[in-house]
């Protein structure tokens, strides 16, 4: 050998060397065994109908897919063996819901909701308009009169002595009136003139004197002028009140002189 290629025959020896021990230190590449599962599947029997057909169960297998081989470092995929140890799994078993015959089906069906009742419409009257009267309607008649009116001539006079309370307190006041003023004529008192008579007077509803008149003379014309001297000089006397219930009052009065007295006793 020359000695120029000394230095490249080293080189190359210790390169060698090199690449031997690096082979012999690499490690080995572990090789794993994928295992294969193997499920057991088992089948429900179908539902029942009403007419029941014999079915034979058939019985599927199914493989559990196999897992691709994983790989370490650069090394190659290596393919498990076809005898590899199986590992058998169960599986929970199911339970069977059996489905509602149409029996119950029927059974179980939502109530229908009652009727709605509806209310009776009320039947509403028609309007109808009604003719205004006019003022000629709304006043009375010319011939018309007032009931107090016409209960004054039915009723008829009333005595001055009466026990109707209805009267007595006015007619009381009636009664004052005139004995103030009523007085025994003096030539008939020197003359010794007696009598009685019956008058009949007439008062208004604000109390003023309407009529005066003799019905019965005491048979002395003295007496007779006394006595609706005084009527005439009571008036007017207090209005009627409205418990009366009267427009006008026709009054029969007994005027008595006796015994140099007076009184209205009523004597017909």
């Amino acid at each position: 050998m020359e000695p120029s290629n000394r230095p490249l025959a080293g080189f190359f020896a210790a390169s060698l060397a090199i690449h031997l021990a690096f082979l012999l230190l690499w490690p080995k590449p572990s090789i794993h065994s994928v295992p294969h599962e193997t499920v057991t599947v088992s089948f429900l029997p179908a539902p029942q109908e009403k007419k029941e057909s014999k079915q034979a169960p058939t019985k599927q297998a199914t493989k559990a897919p196999r897992q691709a081989p994983t790989r370490v470092s650069r090394s190659p995929a290596i393919i498990a063996k076809k005898n590899s140890p199986e590992v058998k799994r169960t599986a929970p078993p199911q339970v069977a819901i059996a489905p509602k015959t149409m029996k119950e089906a029927s059974e179980t069906k939502p109530e229908p909701e009652p009727a709605k009742t509806r209310e009776p419409v009320r039947e509403v009257a028609p309007i109808t308009q009604r003719k205004l009267p006019t003022l000629k309607d709304l006043l009375p008649p010319v011939t018309w009169s007032s009931p107090r009116a016409n209960n004054t001539q039915a009723e008829g006079p009333v005595r001055l002595d009466t026990k109707n309370p209805q009267y007595i307190t006015y007619f009381n006041s009636i009664k004052r009136d005139i004995e103030f003023v009523w007085q025994y004529p003096e030539p008939a008192l020197r003359y010794g003139l007696q009598g009685k008579l019956l008058l009949e007077f007439s008062i208004l509803a604000n109390g003023e004197l309407a009529s005066a008149r003799i019905i019965h003379s005491s048979g002395s014309s003295l007496l007779d002028d006394e006595a609706l001297r005084a009527i005439k000089a009571a008036a007017p006397f207090s209005p009627i009140p409205p418990w009366i219930d009267k427009n006008r009052i026709a009054i029969v009065a007994s005027f008595e002189y006796l015994d140099n007295r007076l009184n209205y006793r009523y004597s017909p």
